[in-house]
């Protein structure tokens, strides 16, 4: 939930998130979307400055939006309009830690897939499901980073130098150290081979993750929306990689108890 009591930091971070992404054709739109005409399109310099690269544009952008934060409801608006809770986890988490309160998690999914306490995954889910359509970018890349997350948490203290390995090496340790069908069940080892096989073919879906994220995702100098990458690409491996993640996690919390 965003907090909306310093405004001066909000109007920061948002000055932050608007630099980086938008474009003269976005200021419009918002213009008339929050009926910010005069405040915006009134601003002597705000767009001149932005398509001539001018020193002062940020300093344009914030009297912008100290105007605009006359009234907060619309500071919110475009809080949520750019996806700034996501943006700042990725990029700036000292202000997320600032302005966001992690005790109301807003989630895609009815339930939190990974519930652990083994580590907080939660803030991780929220990243990839709020950023899925705003920076696909962004929901591989953290989608990834939960992945190992959940590979190395249930290889911790059953492997070593766990951070030179990778994602296929880390799959193919962690179904070493599960028993993935019960020995109870009929046809155990038959049962087993199968799961092994379809992990395998999930491992190929993560191994998509990773290229997809080196090619286009966070962490690489990459632009956002620089890439192309739709966010029914993204969606193909999120999805994919929460149901990976969650097989093994309620496999590994099944035999912890």
């Amino acid at each position: 939930m965003l907090k909306t009591e310093n405004k001066n930091r909000l109007i920061y971070a948002l000055s932050l998130i608007i630099e980086a992404k938008f474009d003269a054709s976005d200021w419009t739109k918002l213009a008339y979307e929050i009926d910010e005409v005069d405040a915006i399109e009134g601003h002597n310099r705000l767009i001149r400055s932005l398509n001539w690269g001018d020193p002062d544009y940020t300093q344009n952008v914030i009297e912008v939006l100290k105007r605009i934060g006359r009234n907060t409801e619309k500071l919110v608006f475009i809080a949520e309009k750019v996806n700034l809770e996501g943006w700042l986890q990725a990029r700036r988490p000292d202000l997320y830690k600032e302005l966001f309160d992690d005790s109301e998690p807003s989630h895609i999914l009815d339930e939190n897939p990974l519930d652990t306490d083994s580590f907080d995954v939660t803030k991780q889910i929220s990243r990839i499901y709020n950023s899925l359509e705003e920076d696909p970018e962004l929901a591989l890349g953290t989608t990834k980073e939960m992945i190992e997350t959940v590979l190395k948490t249930i290889l911790s203290g059953k492997a070593e130098n766990l951070d030179k390995l990778e994602m296929p090496e880390l799959i193919k340790l962690v179904q070493s150290h599960l028993k993935l069908i019960p020995d109870d069940v009929a046809q155990a080892n038959k049962a087993t081979d199968t799961v092994k096989r379809t992990l395998n073919n999930l491992g190929q879906i993560v191994i998509g993750i990773t290229e997809l994220r080196n090619a286009y995702g966070t962490g690489h100098g990459k632009v956002k929306n620089e890439s192309g990458l739709k966010p029914y690409h993204a969606r193909l491996v999120v999805n994919a990689g929460v149901t990976l993640a969650r097989f093994l996690m309620e496999v590994y919390q099944d035999q912890k108890k």
